[in-house]
């Protein structure tokens, strides 16, 4: 058996554990992308009997593998992404965990199932993340053997979910971060090219303002591109 019986006290506090270290872990990071390797990594730390993780978010572009563990983890993952089918598929449109108990016997997704068990996985669970942001889900695979008994999903299950919700809420962290990291870099090339009109016209920093706006609007370009091609056109 995969997960052998233990005691459930003991169990939990262990899980909680994982869980802390994994969140503070995934909190720390100041890029989405180190946080998103973060939660496939923790996932795969914290689920007992799971080492192939990975994780999918809906981009721009659509569906992508942004994360995972292994090699395994991201084939799979792409290959439900290529097909549009698959548990993922189903945890990134929906709101519910889906579970994938046996890739031999599942007819739901016929041609993801074969990928699958060719790449040597037999079961997986996918979990969406909760909030607004990201659109994704948590995917564990299960190499070597199914998902047979209704107590190791129902372990597999829960524990993936709870997961998932610490990793949304510690994402929702970095996301944050990140995006302030950029509103500050911006604000800083904005100042700089102010600055230099400022210096070349002999204006004060309202009226430079009101001239890189006026440049913004009669060039249908944003802010931000205007001040960043004034700033290196300056330099250069």
């Amino acid at each position: 058996m995969p997960w052998p019986p233990v005691d459930e006290e003991e169990a939990a506090d262990t899980l909680v554990s994982a869980l802390v270290r994994s969140a503070r872990g995934i909190a720390g990071c100041e890029q989405v992308a180190d946080a998103m390797a973060r939660i496939a990594e923790g996932a795969a730390a914290v689920v007992p009997g799971v080492l192939d993780a990975g994780v999918t978010v809906r981009g721009r572009d659509g569906l992508s593998c942004a994360a995972h563990t292994t090699e395994t983890a991201a084939a799979v993952d792409r290959a439900a992404i290529e097909m549009a089918e698959g548990p993922c598929i189903d945890a990134v449109t929906g709101t519910e965990t889906v579970i994938l108990p046996d890739a031999t016997t599942e007819t739901r997704w016929p041609r993801f199932v074969q990928a699958a068990v060719r790449h040597g996985v037999r079961a997986s669970v996918s979990v969406p993340f909760s909030g607004t942001w990201p659109v994704g889900a948590l995917n564990l695979h299960v190499t070597g053997h199914a998902l047979a008994d209704p107590s190791q999903r129902e372990r597999i299950r829960r524990e993936a979910r709870i997961f998932t919700l610490y990793a949304s809420i510690a994402l929702a962290g970095a996301h944050r971060v990140e995006h302030l990291e950029r509103a500050i870099a911006r604000r800083d090339v904005i100042g700089q090219a102010k600055g230099i009109l400022m210096v070349q016209h002999g204006i004060d920093a309202d009226e430079a303002f009101a001239r890189l706006r006026h440049a913004s609007q009669t060039t249908n370009l944003k802010l931000y591109d205007i001040a960043a091609w004034l700033s290196t056109r300056s330099v250069t």
